[in-house]
C-alpha cells in the first residue's frame, strides 16, 4: 500500500498531524500498534467507571490550544476538572499559591474520549507495528509486523524515541545531527495504580489532585471519579509511582506485588485505608515522562528521505506541547510536498 504521508503512532500528536493533513488534501495513514488510540492519553472502563491511567489532565497556555480546548469543551468531550493541584511532603499538606491557581481540565468518559473524538473519519491501521524501515526508488518501505509492506513520500514518526530508533537507525547516516539528538533522548518510567474503594469514606477535597514529593515511591494521587461523575459510583483513586521506583522494579514481572508496594505507601502518606482497595488495576509505563524535551516544536531531516518526529518529547512535557509538535508535523509534512 502506498501513501503520501505515514504516520507512527495514534497518540495526540500522531492524530492531530494526520488530521491537518487530512483537511490540506493530503493522503494520510496512521499506523497504531494498539487496539485503541490516544497512546498515553489512556483510560480504561473498570467495572462501568471510566478511569485515566496515564496522562491526568489538560492546562492551556497558547490562545491556539485554547481554540482547540473551547471546541471540546461545547461538544462535551472536555470540561474543567479542578484550579487547585495541592503537595503533600512529609513537613505536612501545602495549599497552591494563587499564581497556581488556574483550570485543570479533564474528559467525563476519559482522556482517550480526545483521542477518539480526532480519529473519526481517519485511516488508521490498527495492531500493526512498524518493525524494519528500507528506501527504495525514492520511497520509504516500511515492513510490518504482519509482513505487510507499507511505502509513502513521508514518514511522521510519534513514538517514543527509543521505539523508533530500532526501525529507522539502520537506514539514517549514524553522525547525523537528527540520529544525535534523538539517541539522546531519555525517558522515565512510571507505574499506575487504579483502585476502587466502598462507599463511606471521607474524601478531602486537597485528594482531589495531589503532587506527592520526597516520598520514595508515589509522587501522584489523584480523585479519578470526580472526573467522571456521570459513571462513578464508588470512589476511584489514581496513584502514580515515582520514576525511581519504577525504574527499580522495571525487570520486576508481578506487576501485583509492584502495584501492592505503591497502595502501601499512599496509605501511609494519607489515611491507612487506602492501601486495602476492594478492588485494583496496575499499569507499567515504561515511557511515561520524557527526561528532557528536546525544546524543538518537531525534528526534520530529509536524508535519505523525509522523516519528521514529533511528540511530547520534542516540544516539551504536557498534553498542550504534543498538540503543538503534531500541528508543526503537518506544517513540516506540507513543506516537504510543495
Amino acid at each position: 500500500m502506498t501513501t503520501e504521508v505515514l504516520v507512527i503512532g495514534a497518540g495526540l500528536s500522531g492524530l492531530v498531524c494526520a488530521q491537518q493533513l487530512r483537511q490540506a488534501g493530503i493522503n494520510a495513514t496512521i499506523v497504531e500498534k494498539s487496539v485503541g488510540v490516544g497512546g498515553r492519553m489512556a483510560t480504561r472502563r473498570i467495572h462501568g467507571i471510566w478511569v485515566d491511567h496515564g496522562a491526568q489532565y489538560i492546562t492551556v497556555k497558547s490562545d491556539e490550544f485554547e481554540r482547540f480546548i473551547y471546541r471540546l469543551q461545547e461538544k462535551g468531550i472536555v470540561q474543567q476538572w479542578t484550579r487547585r493541584v495541592y503537595q503533600k511532603s512529609p513537613q505536612g499538606l501545602v495549599a497552591p499559591p494563587p499564581e497556581d491557581l488556574y483550570p485543570r481540565y479533564a474528559c467525563p468518559k476519559g482522556m482517550t474520549a480526545i483521542a477518539k473524538y480526532l480519529a473519526s473519519g481517519q485511516n488508521i491501521l490498527h495492531n500493526t507495528r512498524i518493525v524494519t524501515a528500507t528506501v527504495q526508488d525514492g520511497l520509504w518501505q516500511l515492513l510490518t509486523d504482519q509482513r505487510h509492506l507499507l511505502t509513502a513520500h513521508v514518514v511522521v514518526s510519534t513514538i517514543p524515541a527509543p521505539q523508533m530508533l530500532p526501525v529507522f537507525e539502520n537506514v539514517l547516516p549514524a553522525q547525523s545531527p537528527f540520529m544525535q539528538a534523538v539517541q539522546s533522548v531519555r525517558f522515565l518510567p512510571n507505574v499506575t495504580v487504579m483502585a476502587g474503594y466502598s462507599l463511606g469514606h471521607e474524601i478531602p477535597p486537597e485528594w482531589y489532585a495531589l503532587n506527592v514529593i520526597d516520598y520514595p515511591t508515589v509522587r501522584w494521587v489523584s480523585y479519578d471519579s470526580s472526573k467522571h461523575l456521570d459513571t462513578a459510583t464508588n470512589p476511584v483513586f489514581v496513584f502514580q509511582s515515582t520514576a525511581e521506583y519504577a525504574f527499580e522494579s522495571l525487570n520486576e514481572t508481578n506487576l501485583e506485588h509492584i502495584g501492592k508496594t505503591v497502595l502501601t505507601q499512599a496509605g501511609r502518606i494519607l489515611e491507612p485505608w487506602l492501601a486495602t482497595p476492594e478492588w485494583w488495576q496496575v499499569h507499567r509505563w515504561r515511557y511515561a515522562l520524557v527526561a528532557e524535551p528536546l525544546g524543538v516544536s518537531c525534528l526534520r531531516t530529509t536524508t535519505p528521505l523525509p522523516l519528521i518526529c514529533a511528540g511530547d518529547w520534542c516540544a516539551g512535557t504536557n498534553i498542550e506541547s504534543a498538540y503543538r509538535s503534531g500541528c508543526a508535523a503537518a506544517e513540516a509534512v506540507l513543506g516537504c510536498l510543495q
